[in-house]
């Protein structure tokens, strides 16, 4: 493997497992409930009230996403370019 494409490969590696993880913090902690009227859910087993304000982990999550397309698109290119 060139050394010049570890670098992105890394920073690849490193934005896909952060967008993976707010991904799952997404779905944790809004996908997973059913929410009321109010944006409120209540989990009686554990006795915790949960918001719709959950929704925001999805934005970090399509971020880190997008740095590693551009990642992904800018490595590809530039390995097309010195071949």
């Amino acid at each position: 493997m060139p050394r010049k494409l570890i670098a992105p490969l890394l920073g690849l590696a490193l934005s896909l497992c952060a967008s993976a993880f707010f991904f799952w913090a997404w779905y944790a902690r809004y996908l997973r409930w059913d929410f009321n009227e109010l944006g409120r859910h209540y989990d009686a087993e554990s006795q915790v009230v949960y918001t719709d304000a959950g929704f925001v982990w999805v934005f970090p999550a399509c971020g880190f996403l997008l740095v590693a397309l551009v990642i992904a698109v800018r490595a590809l290119r530039r390995h097309r370019a010195h071949r």
